[in-house]
Parts: C-alpha cells; structure tokens; sequence
C-alpha cells in the first residue's frame, strides 16, 4: 500500500513541478475564434463542384479544449500565452514563442498556414492536437449552406490535405476513419517523447475510448530525407467503418517530426479529450475540463502532453532542410504535317525527386524566331506531385510522377526553325497574387521544318556560350534561360560578370511572377519619363514593392545592390522567414534587415565567410541567376 501511495505522489509531483527549462520558455496556446465558432455550426449535406458535401453537425466546445490545454500546461509548470489569430496573421508577432500548442485548431486561411510554416522552420515547436489546418477559414460556412471549408474541396488531392502547410507533416493524408472501443498505446521505447512518458509513469502508454469517435489517419511519407517518425499507435478496436483502409499497428497515432530547424508533434485524435483539468474559468459545457464520458487514460494524455511540447523546445542543432527538386523531360517526339495542319506531338514526364510536394501547372507550347507563340498551347493542372515514389498508398500507384502526352497544331506553319517550351509552373491556378504562381522548370528543345519537307528535325537549344557546364550557376540559368526569366544578349552570351542593373533584375523577377508590365501604373521619379525605356517594368515592379525610389530617382540603369536585391526577392515573392543569424553590416536598423533575414532563413543567401552581407555591394548577372533560382525552388506554395 506505500508503494502506491508513493508511486501516486511521484507521479503527481513529476506532473506539476516545473522544469527550468519549462520556466525559461515562453508558450503560446492558440485560441482560434474562427475554429471556435466553427465547432458550433450545423450545416447541411449537399454538393460542391460536384463533389459530395456532408452534412456539419455540431461539435464540442473547441473553446474548452483550448482553455483546458491553456490550464494543463500553466499547471505543469510552462510559461504559457494566449495566442489569437491575429497574431498567426502577423509572423513577427509569433517570434516571441518558443512553442506553441493548436489544440483543435482547424481553421486557418493561407497566411496563417505560412507563417505557421515559417516559424517551425526557423526553430519553433509545435504540438498539434487534433485536425490542425484542415479547413480554410476563407470559404467559413454560411448558414443554411453546405459546408465547403475542407482544403480538400478547393486543393483537389489528398496529396494537399493541409495545403501549404503540408510539407511541415511529411505525409499524405489516408482518411478519416471511424474507431470504437480502441486504444492509443506507444509500441517501442526509442523516441524521447516515449521514454520519458514511460519513465515518469513507471508502465507504458495506454489511453482507451469506449465510445465512437474520428481518428485522422496519416501515412508518412517514404522518402530517405524525410524526418517523421510514429511514436503512439490505434490498438484493440473492436469496429472501423473503413475496415479497408485500417489495420492495427499500421497507422500512427501521434507522429514526431523535424521540420528544417524546428520540431512538430502532430496527434491524430482526440487527445484533449482524455484529459482532466481543474480550473475556475468560463467553461462552456458541463463537464467544465474533465475528462468525457468513456474516455480514459487521463495521466497518460497529460504526461505525453508534456513531453510532446518539452521534446518541441528541447536544444536542437539539426536541421530536417526542404529539398525541392524535380524532373522534368519530353520524349517521344514527332513534328509532321498532318490533315489538321503542321503537329507536334511528345510525351511530357514530370517527377517529384524532393522532400516536399509539388503543385502547378504542366504547360508546352511553340514558338517562332521571334518569339511569338504559334498553335494552340497544351495545359493541364496537376494538383499533386507526392514526396513520395512507393505504390504502398491509397491510390496504389506511383504518385510522385505525372506522364501525359500532349499535341499541338499549327495550321499554315511556314518553314522555319521553331521552339518548344514545356514548363512547370507552380502552384494553385485558384490563387493569382504575386508570390503564389511561378514557373520553377522548364525543357526547351527545337524542331526545324524545311521547305518541301513533311517532317521536322529535333535539337536541344544551345546553351548561352560564355556559360561552360563548370561554372557554379550552370544550372541555375540554363533553368532560367528554359523558362524564359533570362535572354541574354544577341550574341548569345550571358555575360556572367557584368552588374546586372535595377531595370534588368526587375524585368527578370516580373517574368519569374508571371507579371506583366503595364501602362497602367506610375512612377514618381526625377530621372525616367513615361515612354523611356524601362519605364513601364520599373513602374510596375515599383507597385509590387520590387523596387522603390532613392532620393525620388528610380536609377534604372544602375547596378542592382544586393541589400536592394534582397527586397526585391522577399517583396516580389511575399517570402517570410524568421532568422537569428547576424550579419554584422546589416543591423537592425538597416532598412534592409527584414528582407535579409527572410532570405537568410530560407537559405536563398548565407553571406560571406566573415559573417557580412555587403548590402551596398553590387550584384553581377550569375550571382543574381543563382538567387532568383534559389527562391524559385525554396518558396514553393
């Protein structure tokens, strides 16, 4: 009888006194109005682009599991704060936190999700409980309306589940699935997260929900630079109404994940709900923090609760880095003249070799001497390009590769030497501000007809000439060259080591966005009039923060500086990052310090060897083609 005496009051004491560490760390606990208010809508069944709708039925308080997870983790000795969803808008704001803790946080809109992205990435932890970012607060449901908030609605793939958060949770949503009468139980010891739960406990994890409930049912993605590991399983269920999909000891219950320098718990049931908390605040429901009805294991919940947050601000000197690599390619070629006109046909193979999904746009289309588009254009949207090439999946498929083929008439084409441009553009088509759409790769190659000749003849377009395959930026402008964000000169030289000035690096960002200079906008500026030339990409590019005036002059022809170059990209393609490497010439009271250290986060720039970034020196043609690739690559949506 001592020995349970002692073991209640070990386990008790391990639960409420706090860690230094715990002491030392600032915590915020998220309070989703609009998740809120979304727990208690009802909504009917219906259809949304065709797609089947069901029915929203009212759920329990989101709020009391906020306020519970608020009070559990003030109790256990964490320096805890509310976090609003003003402050997810607003990435500077989330920079005070250590960690933060999304108790049922399932509505987010896009910037959100990216700040949210963006603060695991720099470093920060995160304990997500539950259905996190499933649904988007921009199509919240109107009354008597179905409900179309899921993402998946309006991102078109599993692949996509949590739109551009996705790639924090390195899998791929399977389903949501139906579990009676089942455990969460942990299966091995190796994990941090479980040892120290089993330690404290004396036993291993065990948490039981006799009722019917949802479990979210994830498969990490099986891709060698992935960093996601189980750490608690779904066990001994006695009824599934997916009893396809679910196997036990399959499927991960709660996974631990490293996102660049920042770590992730992400749970897939409802763990809150296991929990008994005693407080005296404003609880909406009866049960006022206890545990629900046919749950328990709340000792178990509570103390992984608490490692899963300590294990998210333990000291951590890794760095899980996204890798976003993929292949694109033509085979199959034919160009001949047909009873419809002059054809080209090819077949087009897109491959995900990276860490993180890829979206976008598949696109070919011809051109002529002059760089005007002939024929018609073959598109097609591809909403998923998985991180992952194995067939064990719910699609039972290769999902990581897109293969299609694809023609293009040309009616009355003249002889004449022609090239084609397949590229990828990503991103959702739905989504068209600046920063959202970007092509990141493209294939070129050439077919030329002769006059009498039905057929055409294929070759690679020629690399610029002063480029050899050695040079450190090889692959970043023949890139830029297959998209058409460079040219280069007439002599088909690139001119690697010529400054690139203000007017040529806006005009190649403005391509790279796929934005149009236009009349439209103005420039307040002492040396270009409307009509010069420039004037209209520096206008337009002053509009999207690209560029901006010094001393009311827009310097047009003046060397692009790097600390300018910096805000160009960072302003240009909406980047956020949060940083703590100093440089030691960009202080904080530079102008420039904010865009550095955005592009410093997302490893676009590392600086020099002497810790310096040399804001005011000037950028050359090769430097610039390496930066404007790198965000290309590290800012995919």
């Amino acid at each position: 009888m001592k020995k349970i005496v002692f073991s209640l009051f070990l386990l008790t004491f391990l639960l409420i006194i706090p860690t230094a560490q715990a002491n030392a760390q600032k915590i915020g606990i998220m309070f989703s109005e609009s998740s809120e208010k979304y727990a208690d809508t009802v909504h009917p069944a219906g259809k949304y682009k065709n797609k089947d709708v069901s029915a929203k039925v009212d759920y329990s308080s989101t709020y009391d599991k906020e306020l519970k997870a608020y009070h559990m983790y003030q109790q256990l000795g964490f320096d805890v704060h509310k976090v609003n969803e003003a402050m997810l808008n607003d990435l500077s704001s989330l920079k005070q936190f250590d960690a933060i803790v999304f108790p049922y946080t399932v509505m987010m809109n896009h910037t959100q999700r990216e700040n949210v992205k963006a603060f695991v990435q720099a470093g920060g932890g995160a304990v997500f409980a539950f259905q996190t970012a499933r649904n988007e607060s921009a199509h919240f449901p109107q009354a008597g309306k179905p409900d179309i908030s899921p993402l998946i609605f309006h991102v078109d793939s599993w692949v996509f589940e949590w739109d551009n958060l996705t790639e924090v949770f390195q899998s791929r949503f399977i389903d949501d699935v139906r579990l009676r009468n089942f455990d969460v139980v942990n299966t091995n010891q190796s994990h941090p997260i479980i040892q120290w739960s089993t330690q404290e406990l004396g036993r291993n994890l065990k948490m039981t929900d006799t009722k019917t409930n949802w479990v979210e049912i994830i498969k990490p993605w099986q891709n060698q630079r992935s960093n996601i590991q189980p750490i608690l399983f779904f066990k001994n269920y006695d009824y599934t109404d997916k009893a396809a999909t679910m196997n036990s000891d399959t499927f991960g219950a709660a996974h631990a994940i490293q996102y660049g320098k920042g770590r992730v718990v992400q749970i897939g049931f409802k763990i809150m709900d296991y929990i008994d908390v005693v407080a005296n605040d404003h609880w909406e429901e009866e049960n006022r923090g206890h545990s629900f009805v046919g749950h328990s294991g709340s000792d178990d919940a509570k103390v992984f609760m608490k490692n899963a947050l300590k294990w998210s601000i333990a000291p951590n000197n890794s760095n899980a880095k996204r890798y976003y690599n993929l292949s694109l390619y033509t085979d199959q070629l034919q160009a001949y003249i047909s009873p419809n006109g002059f054809v080209y046909r090819a077949t087009a193979t897109i491959k995900n070799n990276g860490n993180v999904p890829a979206r976008g746009t598949l696109k070919a289309e011809v051109f002529d001497q002059n760089n005007k588009r002939v024929g018609v254009s073959h598109e097609r949207y591809i909403p998923g390009l998985a991180a992952d090439a194995t067939t064990n999946n719910a699609d039972r498929r290769d999902i990581s590769v897109h293969r299609e083929k694809f023609e293009i008439y040309m009616k009355g084409l003249p002889a004449g030497t022609y090239t084609v441009r397949v590229s990828f553009t990503e991103g959702r088509p739905d989504q068209t501000g600046n920063g959202f759409n970007f092509k990141t790769m493209a294939e070129t190659k050439t077919f030329t007809r002769k006059n009498g000749s039905n057929n055409a003849t294929f070759a690679n377009v020629p690399m610029f000439r002063d480029v050899p395959i050695n040079n450190p930026a090889y692959y970043d402008i023949k890139n830029l060259y297959a998209t058409g964000i460079v040219t280069g000169y007439g002599d088909h030289t690139y001119k690697l080591q010529n400054a690139i000035t203000r007017v040529q690096a806006a005009t190649m960002i403005l391509r790279a966005l796929h934005i149009q200079p236009t009349t439209q906008h103005t420039l307040q500026a002492n040396d270009l009039q409307k009509g010069q030339y420039g004037y209209d990409v520096l206008a337009t590019a002053a509009k999207y923060g690209i560029v901006s005036l010094q001393n009311g002059r827009i310097n047009a022809q003046a060397p692009m500086t790097r600390g300018d170059m910096a805000q160009a990209l960072t302003n240009g393609f909406q980047l956020r990052g949060i940083s703590h490497k100093a440089f030691h010439d960009v202080p904080t009271s530079s102008p420039y310090y904010n865009y550095v250290q955005t592009l410093a986060a997302l490893a676009i720039t590392t600086g020099y060897e002497d810790q310096t970034f040399r804001p005011n020196h000037p950028v050359n043609r090769q430097n610039f083609a390496q930066f404007i690739n790198r965000t290309l690559y590290f800012q995919s949506k």
